[in-house]
């Protein structure tokens, strides 16, 4: 499996897709992803929110061309602390996808700041999306196990914000046929993979692909990998893997090794 994805990420081609869904998860250092957001506006990209999102996979007209939509998964401290002071200062709406575990945390403080921290974001105008209860590989749960982990989470984070949640995001973006219909099933609009790949009109509402970005790129290497030309966006990615896990295993070394 990790062979097939790699092969298929090197030979993906985004040119032309009608909007890129921008998948984050580590974001380390703040002047990076600035400059990120950065190449996005001088590039002429109108970043969507949720709504507008699934209002044009429904027929509406997108509000200017290239588009990009903006993802966070896990919805980690430090990448609030990170990332969400330059989404607000350029009025970027964007998509976090906590796991739901936090909100039954058997810790009260844990768990009221984690509701408290959710409701705070969609006040900002950000949407929250459903990452599961307690992010495992759904494809090797039984259905059962895949619809508590699916729906519990979608009631979870309903009750927690007061509101409806209808967009979700596969655990290691793992999903099969079985995996997508409880998700179809539990209500939810969207469902997004981490499959390299743009998004086009029509496309399967469920399956929908992402652009991953890892490694700390500096605007240059994200400029040359926002052209989605063949091999060359897929060659960049697989770089920035190789990078990101020497990041992780730099920031796991205790100090003054290294």
């Amino acid at each position: 499996m990790g062979a097939l994805r790699g092969i298929t990420e090197l030979t993906a081609s985004f040119q032309g897709a009608d909007v890129l869904v921008l998948c984050y998860h580590q974001i380390r250092s703040r002047a990076r992803f600035a400059d990120q957001m950065a190449a996005l506006s001088e590039r002429g990209y109108s970043v969507l929110s949720l709504p507008q999102f699934t209002e044009w996979l429904n027929g509406a007209s997108l509000p200017s061309r290239p588009a990009a939509l903006l993802t966070f998964d896990h919805c980690y401290d430090e990448q609030l602390e990170t990332a969400l002071p330059v989404l607000d200062s350029l009025k970027f709406p964007a998509t976090f996808f906590p796991a739901s575990s936090d909100l039954a945390c058997k810790l009260p403080d844990v768990a009221a700041h984690w509701r408290k921290t959710l409701l705070e974001l969609t006040k900002a105008g950000h949407a929250i999306g459903c990452h599961t209860h307690s992010h495992p590989d759904l494809t090797r749960l039984p259905t059962e196990e895949v619809r508590q982990e699916v729906l519990g989470s979608k009631l979870a984070l309903e009750d927690a914000l007061g509101q409806r949640v209808s967009t979700f995001c596969y655990p290691y973006g793992a999903y099969d046929a079985r995996v997508r219909e409880v998700v179809q099933e539990a209500g939810f609009d969207v469902a997004f993979t981490v499959d390299l790949g743009g998004v086009k009109f029509g496309d399967d509402p469920y399956q929908l692909k992402r652009v991953p970005v890892l490694g700390e790129p500096i605007s240059a290497e994200f400029g040359v990998y926002l052209s989605g030309r063949f091999f060359v966006s897929g060659s960049v990615l697989l770089y920035w893997k190789v990078r990101e896990r020497f990041l992780d295993r730099k920031a796991s070394q205790p100090e003054g090794e290294g």
